[in-house]
Parts: C-alpha cells; sequence; structure tokens
C-alpha cells in the first residue's frame, strides 16, 4: 500500500509538471479569441494555437525579421489585404483581438483555396499560395512524400512542428486534469 501511495504521489508530481509547462507554453489567456473567431471562420481551434505557438510562442508583440507582426505574424501588405476583405478600417495588426482574427480568417481562406487541406495551407501560410500550388500540382506529388516536392526547408519544418505541437495541444485539451486551474493560477500570480 506505501509502494501505491508513493507511485500516485510521483504520478500525480509528474503531471502537475507537465501541465504547469504546457500552461507556460501554451497559455490560454487567448482561449476566448481563438474560439470566437475559430467558431466564425470554421477553423479547428488547436490549428490556429498551434500555428500560433510555432509563429509566435504567444508573444503578442512579436515581429519577425522580414517584418511579420504580432501572434499569428501577418505581413503588413498580408494583413491590409485580409482587411480589405473584411471591410476593416484602422486596423492595429498587433493587437491580439486583431492578429488571431486576421489570422484566422487567412487561414481559413487558405483552407477554401487548397481544397479544405491544412497542411497544404500551412505550406501556403508559410510560403505563400504561388509556392504552395507550384509543389501540390507537380508532376507525381503524393501527399504522404510531401518533404520530398516542397523546396523549402523552413516549410517543411514549419508544416511538421504544427502538426506535432497540434498533437500535444488535442492530447493535453482531452486528458488534462489541472489546466483550468493552473491557468487561473498563474494569471493571478503574474498580475
Amino acid at each position: 500500500m506505501k509502494k501505491l501511495i508513493k507511485f500516485l504521489i510521483k504520478l500525480f508530481l509528474i503531471i502537475f509538471v507537465i501541465e504547469l509547462v504546457y500552461i507556460h507554453f501554451i497559455p490560454r489567456k487567448y482561449d476566448d479569441i481563438i474560439d470566437k473567431y475559430s467558431t466564425e471562420y470554421g477553423v479547428d481551434k488547436s490549428f490556429v494555437k498551434a500555428v500560433i505557438f510555432k509563429e509566435s510562442r504567444f508573444k503578442e508583440t512579436a515581429v519577425s525579421s522580414k517584418g511579420a507582426i504580432g501572434l499569428m505574424q501577418l505581413m503588413p501588405s498580408t494583413a491590409m489585404w485580409l482587411m480589405d476583405k473584411l471591410n476593416i478600417d484602422d486596423y492595429r495588426i498587433e493587437a491580439a483581438d486583431n492578429n488571431i482574427r486576421l489570422g484566422t480568417y487567412y487561414l481559413s481562406y487558405l483552407m477554401k483555396l487548397m481544397d479544405s487541406d491544412e497542411e497544404h495551407a500551412l505550406l501556403a501560410y508559410n510560403a505563400g499560395p504561388e509556392n504552395a500550388k507550384r509543389w501540390i500540382n507537380a508532376e507525381g506529388y503524393n501527399k504522404n512524400e510531401m518533404d520530398n516536392y516542397v523546396d523549402f526547408e523552413e516549410t517543411r519544418k514549419y508544416v511538421r512542428e504544427i502538426r506535432l505541437t497540434r498533437n500535444i495541444i488535442n492530447f493535453m485539451d482531452k486528458y488534462g486534469i489541472f489546466l483550468d486551474e493552473l491557468s487561473s493560477m498563474l494569471e493571478d500570480f503574474s498580475k
């Protein structure tokens, strides 16, 4: 009985630490915004979260060396184009709500452009729709061997990392025991 109690305590501590690390890297403070726009634009929320993690590590003020801005790392020209499509004026693309709205809409747009294929939409999100179409339309293209057709190492890595991150997010959201409590505790602690 004593061994069982020790095992359960160790298991509890391992789960607690894993979930604490997860909440640190995938904070829940944007969940309401992600849920809102994921629902509005028909994009899975774990997909959006995985893109945000890969693009900015959930850093609202992130700016890439190429000039991409915010949580979803939107290029200003792309953001302006999206704002025009959504009839939005005077929009700060670095604000979390705005950035997630535009980025989620853009993922939805790319999904439609790429026949509802999320991985092909990721190719387009990272390397542009023209490159994605070139790879997908290459003679003999086989999605299971996508890496053989995508000639940008960064894009191949991008798709693999988002796939893995999304699997982790889905697992933790389904099986996480303390996620809500830990998230609230960390938010209170950071105030």
